[in-house]
């Protein structure tokens, strides 16, 4: 760990025992789960650990915290106990120290290492309801918040209830206006809630919205050489919010871009400029200026659909064109069993996945409509020989939010993708005996996923039978690309028959190539107990 981090980590023990105290049930989240279980600590290069807990729970933690906290030493900031709070998830907060931040510099208290506690609200299990739900907080959330947002995603509805609250605030005063909504929006139980939605009301990285089932059971993790409670279905939890390739350490490493002096307090800090400032004016005009974007930025959101529109004509006939050139129904070509078939396919599609993958499309949820036989062709290119599921995901995500229903042969399809995290998350738990009936399974229905040919030599590692395993892996290679997991089984089979020389070549090797986090932590592991 670097200064920050051990900083954070002591803090995370803090609130730990503060949770411990007063019987409050918290979960690391989000990033710091991932971190968890990929890295048994910190993702390497982030700096900051996010927290969650139940609505009830949060209450619980707020006034244990009004209890608990010497305020020249920690506070905690909420921007339901503080108006000028700058953000509606909470903040634990280390005074004595400073962490610069653009966004949040000026706020004497904020300024500090801290930990962000996000709490998760239920939702109706009513879709209609529900989605009237998420709508109002998403405009809440941007309403109350003086910082700034996803003022350039939102919808109309959202929109729509954000001027209402302005509107509103006009009559009756800012402070009536959000009691107002709170009223709706907190203290609610739904006897058919299925799904929350956390207050981080985020538009991008991991969803805000998460099923309810993810956070019914604990499992402690390890993380930097302590237990913290995660997710009970922290697999499934990570696939959720990351994809399905969460295993894997991507090449952009995201970061929070904040510089830290843990030896200079917030009040040295913050006292050595605000006396310059007009703070009330400063105030004004964050708002102010955040209303002007959040304005503009709908108005950018309106123009953006309409190019995007422009550009999905030109996928679909770039899409065409091919087609014609090759001159075949795209029908046929949807055979697992066929490489020449599905080389066809993945050049048919490659431009379409381009522009519909592009990060500003997803972000709309901006369909480029190519017709359902050529959509579920693209997807069958995807999960069957790009082996790509996250991707996949995010296409099928896309479609769906534009009223695409899934019909028998989609939903066959996507039984695949269905069936492979049931195994993962069965290897990831170390559950051995479900991960090979699943596994029995998966090769009967789907015998040429790769993804299913991969899980079938690992469980066959796992239980020592190196022969079967060895043919497996002959096969796959004979049709596939280099695959990191094909290449750890080869060097688990000669680390467990006792051929230390052969497994630690092939471990140095994956050690320098590998982007993949579990293959990493497992090498590390085998070589701490050598």
């Amino acid at each position: 760990m670097d200064a920050t981090q051990n900083y954070l980590v002591n803090l995370l023990l803090e609130i730990d025992a503060i949770c411990k105290k007063y019987d409050i049930e918290y979960f690391i989240d989000f990033g710091t789960t991932l971190g968890a279980i990929r890295h048994e600590g910190f993702i390497p290069w982030d700096d900051d650990i996010d927290i969650n807990m139940t609505e009830d729970n949060y209450y619980k933690w707020v006034e244990a915290c009004k209890k608990e906290l010497d305020p020249k030493k920690r506070v905690y900031g909420d921007n339901r106990n503080d108006r000028d709070f700058p953000g509606t998830f909470g903040r634990y907060i280390d005074v004595e120290s400073m962490r610069l931040s653009s966004n949040f510099a000026f706020w004497k208290p904020i300024c500090g290492q801290s930990i962000d506690v996000f709490y998760m609200i239920e939702l109706p299990g009513d879709p209609v309801k529900k989605q009237e739900m998420i709508d109002l907080y998403f405009a809440y959330d941007e309403y109350a918040n003086s910082s700034y947002r996803h003022f350039r995603y939102k919808t109309d509805k959202q929109m729509e209830l954000f001027n209402e609250m302005r509107a509103m605030e006009k009559k009756i005063g800012r402070e009536k206006t959000l009691q107002h909504y709170e009223s709706i929006i907190f203290h609610k139980h739904y006897d058919d809630c299925d799904t929350y939605i956390s207050s981080s009301a985020r538009k991008f990285g991991p969803s805000s919205i998460a099923p309810k089932k993810f956070y019914d059971t604990v499992y402690y993790a390890d993380f930097e050489g302590h237990k913290f409670p995660i997710s009970g279905m922290y697999a499934e939890e990570l696939t959720y919010y990351y994809g399905d390739d969460w295993n894997i350490i991507p090449e952009h490493k995201k970061s929070h871009s904040k510089m830290s002096h843990t030896g200079i307090s917030c009040d040295d800090y913050v006292s050595d400029y605000m006396r310059l400032i007009d703070e009330k004016q400063l105030k004004e005009d964050r708002f102010a200026a955040k209303n002007i974007l959040v304005e503009e930025g709908y108005k950018i959101g309106k123009h953006l659909e309409l190019c995007h529109a422009k550009q999905g004509s030109l996928v679909r006939m770039k899409i065409e064109k091919k087609i014609k050139e090759y001159n075949v129904d795209v029908n046929t070509l949807t055979d697992a069993s066929d490489p020449e078939k599905l080389k066809k396919l993945d050049d048919i599609f490659s431009f379409y996945y381009t522009k519909q993958l592009d990060s500003s499309v997803r972000y709309w949820e901006n369909e480029f409509d190519i017709g359902e036989d050529n959509f579920y062709a693209a997807m069958y290119n995807m999960i069957y020989n790009r082996n790509s599921f996250t991707a996949a995901n995010k296409l099928l995500k896309v479609r769906l939010a534009n009223g695409y229903k899934m019909d028998e042969r989609m939903n066959k399809l996507w039984a695949v993708v269905l069936k492979a995290r049931e195994i993962k998350a069965a290897l990831v738990y170390k559950d051995y005996e479900k991960a090979r009936k699943l596994v029995d399974e998966a090769v009967e229905n789907y015998p040429y996923s790769k993804e299913i040919q991969v899980y079938n030599i690992k469980i066959n590692v796992v239980e020592k039978n190196y022969d079967v395993a060895e043919n497996l892996i002959a096969e796959y290679n004979k049709n596939n690309p280099e695959d990191d997991r094909v290449k750890k089984a080869v060097a688990d089979i000669a680390y467990y028959k006792g051929d230390k020389e052969t497994a630690d070549k092939l471990y140095d090797e994956l050690m320098k190539t590998t982007s993949n986090g579990m293959i990493m932590l497992d090498i590390r592991k085998k070589r701490g107990a050598k």
